[in-house]
């Protein structure tokens, strides 16, 4: 809950991956606004991540190891029942902030009317079986300019690049049993209540494993079937707010290899 003066809570889920975890929490060392808490959530245990937690995080963060199955939707939902912030962040523990992020969120989050923002991502390859997991290709998105109805249909916002007030988020969860896609679900959730709007001069990196089936968007492109059943999910779970919509939906299924009456979507 808000009101301890802090603006931003980010939380952060990790999973045995304390290199990675190390540069997350230093792109938010890094931040020109500093008027924020982090909140640090692993699902599994190792020194490594407890060590960078204990050089990088401040008085006010918090690092937490939960119990039961791993995987981020649980760590978010524990970390938001945690955060006091105004507003609230997530970040990968594979990815980062650009240094200006908070700053350019800040601005756009003073005007009351501001419910859900989100900023424009690079997507950087990196090969991390090399030391100093040198970077092969980095690619910017300019995310600003898409119409944020396609969300709808497909997710086109990363998760780190979206910023809520903790009131539009009341009653929201991750659902902890999709197998992918849980954070899409999650903001088609909030969407009901308040479209993303674009938040410029701000920016996240989104970072990738070069070598094909290490990165948890590889696996989630090898589920297959389950991916598209996840899809289908989400759409009965959410319905389209136009018939338009409806129909892009069922065109994207059926690109996906399922085919579906119309008024399922």
């Amino acid at each position: 809950m808000a009101g301890n003066g802090t603006f931003f809570s980010v939380v952060v889920s990790t999973h045995l991956r304390p290199v990675l975890l190390r540069r997350a929490l230093q792109s938010l060392r890094d931040q020109s606004f500093r008027d924020f808490e982090t909140i640090v959530v692993a699902d599994a245990w190792d020194q490594e991540s407890a060590a960078a937690a204990a050089q990088l995080l401040g008085a006010q963060d918090s690092f937490i190891k939960r119990r039961g199955e791993p995987g981020p939707a649980a760590s978010r939902n524990l970390g938001m029942s945690m955060a006091r912030g105004e507003w609230l962040l997530f970040l990968d523990d594979d990815d980062r902030f650009l240094p200006q992020h908070l700053q350019a969120v800040h601005a756009q989050a003073r005007n009351p009317e501001a419910q859900v923002l989100f900023t424009n991502c690079e997507v950087v390859i990196e090969d991390r079986a090399r030391p100093g997991m040198p970077a092969a290709s980095t690619e910017k998105f300019d995310l600003l300019t898409q119409d944020v109805q396609g969300l709808w249909v497909k997710n086109f916002i990363p998760n780190n690049a979206l910023a809520y007030r903790r009131s539009a988020l009341d009653g929201c969860q991750f659902d902890t049993h999709l197998a992918s896609l849980e954070d899409w679900d999650f903001l088609l959730g909030v969407c009901t209540r308040a479209l993303p709007t674009p938040c410029p001069g701000g920016g996240v990196a989104v970072h990738k494993d070069g070598v094909p089936g290490n990165s948890r968007n590889s696996r989630k492109e090898a589920l297959g079937s389950t991916l598209v059943l996840d899809v289908l999910h989400i759409y009965r779970r959410w319905p389209a707010p136009d018939d338009d919509l409806q129909s892009e939906r069922q065109e994207y299924l059926a690109e996906l290899g399922m085919r579906v009456p119309l008024e399922w979507l």
